[in-house]
Parts: C-alpha cells; structure tokens; sequence
C-alpha cells in the first residue's frame, strides 16, 4: 500500500500521471494519488481532468502558495498509508516498472529508499544548457555510487519514505528556502535514519533557464549557510562546505572571495552560454559561499 504524492506549481503533469496510469492499471497494488495544486494559477484545469480520469486519484486546490515543506507536510498528513512516494510534478518514470521496482521494499528494513535521477541524452537548448550540464554530471549518479555516502545525494524529486518517519523529519525543517535537500540529508544522518538508493529513475524535464538556475545555486548557498551557523549538530556531507572549512583553516577563504568578487561578472558570462564550465560553477559557488560567510561575521 503506498499514497503516490505530487506537489505541484505551475506545472502541467499530465505526463507523469498518463504514465502511472499505464502502470496503475496492470498492477495489484494498492494505491493511493493525491496531487496537490500549491497556489497555481496555471494547467489547474488540465491536472484536474487527467486526476480525474484515475482510479484513487485527488486533486487538491490550494488558493494560497504554502512553499515545499508545507505542502509536502499537508500531503503527508492527508496520506491514508504507510508508504510516501513523493515525486516532483517535472518528472516522468523512465522504466515502465517504475512502482514494481519500489515495491519491492515496501516490506523491507529500510527507512526511504531514493530512485535517482535521469537526464536526456539530447543537450538542450543553450538557454537551459546550465541546468542539464549539472544534473547529467552531478545529480545523475549510479545507485551503488550514492549507497557509499547514503546522505550525500539526496534528491527529493523521487523517493519512497516511511510516512511516520517523514513527518518527524520534515517538521524539523524550519526554512524553506531553495536547497531543502540539505536540510533533509542532514536531518536523516542525525537521526540514524537507514537509506538505501537503488536505480529506479525518474527524466528530470522542467530544466530552469541557465540564469535562473543560478540564482537557485546562490540560494542553495544561502541555505548551506544557515545550516552551518543553526544547526551547529547536523553534520552534513555536502562537499561545498567542506571544502570551505578547509580553505578558512588554511587562511584562504578571504582571498577566494576577493577574486570572486572581481571576476563575478566575467564568470556569470561564462556559465549563463550555451557551454558553462562546470569547474567554474564549483568556484563560483565556493567565491559566493566565502563572501556570504565573510559579511555574516
């Protein structure tokens, strides 16, 4: 038994609910749909209609834009069973036994179990091209590579929870600001909670534009940020802040963000064409986190 969650803004998923369909309707399992319209104001009329047209689906209207952690807190609670799978409203399962494969763990040890992500092979337009470079190399990770550091990659796009343990867990995250994920990554290890990633991916379609991509990439910094100066008992893996503390020991974190600073315009440029360095994206995120880091002492 499992409630299928979809939290959605602005989005048309008419896809991804035609392709569980297809898998609904052949399967046994027992199910659940609830997707969760969070102040959209457009495709409401479309996802109602194809909602609509599936056994054990709902479609549910929020007014009001509540922001990811709520939403996903309403639908947790709205929930009747004991499994959560939440998957984002711009992804698509890319096997046609995508439920099959999760549930195979519905009876196991595991306390979520993370599906991976899946980008197209085709680059896409240079105006999305930041986004794609990034998911194909950082995000697109085998499962027996993100089962060596469990916490590491943590893609809330498409994962399987226990709803008890997600409820506990979410409720902790006060921010919601862009980069939840490392909140929740660091929420899990604090809590011993037992993940395991297998390859069961979802096609990441709703590539942001290069520039606002970008500034999702300071936000996430933002969000490391304060990670790092209110939950000084997490103990993340995010390698960004890693490599932080160890440029500050060793007296460089001011000078990073000096040449950060000068060389922003010219490196913004670079990463907003048709071919971003991805090293660049790496140096433009440490310079930012620097120059935050600098100015909050």
């Amino acid at each position: 038994m499992i409630s299928i969650l979809i939290p959605t803004y602005n989005y048309n998923i008419t896809a991804l609910l035609k392709a569980l369909k297809v898998e609904l309707d052949v399967s046994k399992l027992i199910y659940e749909i609830l997707c969760y319209e969070d102040g959209s104001s457009k495709y409401v009329e479309e996802n109602s209609a194809i909602a609509s047209s599936i056994k054990h689906a709902e479609h549910i209207i929020s007014k009001e834009n509540k922001g990811r952690i709520t939403t996903r807190q309403s639908l947790a609670n709205m929930a009747r069973y004991d499994w959560l799978l939440f998957l984002d409203a711009d992804v698509i399962p890319k096997n046609s036994s995508f439920l099959q494969a999760y549930s195979k763990y519905l009876n196991s040890n595991y306390d979520t179990i993370y599906g991976g992500y899946f980008y197209n092979l085709s680059p896409p337009e240079k105006q999305f091209s930041l986004r794609w470079h990034y998911g194909k190399n950082h995000e697109q990770v085998e499962a027996k590579k993100r089962n060596k550091n469990p916490y590491k990659i943590i893609i809330s796009g498409n994962f399987l929870i226990k709803k008890q343990i997600f409820l506990e867990i979410n409720s902790q995250i006060e921010n919601d600001g862009y980069g939840y994920d490392n909140y929740l990554g660091a929420l899990m290890k604090l809590n011993n909670i037992n993940v395991f990633h297998i390859n069961n991916n979802v096609i990441h379609n709703g590539l942001d534009t290069n520039t606002v991509f970008l500034n999702k990439v300071e936000r996430a910094v933002d969000t490391v940020v304060q990670l790092n100066e209110n939950y000084r008992d997490l103990t993340t893996e995010n390698t960004l802040l890693e490599v932080y503390k160890k440029t500050k020991s060793m007296g460089l974190s001011i000078p990073i963000a000096w040449v950060f600073n000068l060389s922003k315009s010219a490196i913004k440029r670079q990463l907003l064409g048709a071919k971003p360095n991805l090293k660049l994206l790496q140096f433009y995120k440490l310079g930012y986190l620097c120059t935050t880091m600098s100015n909050n002492i």
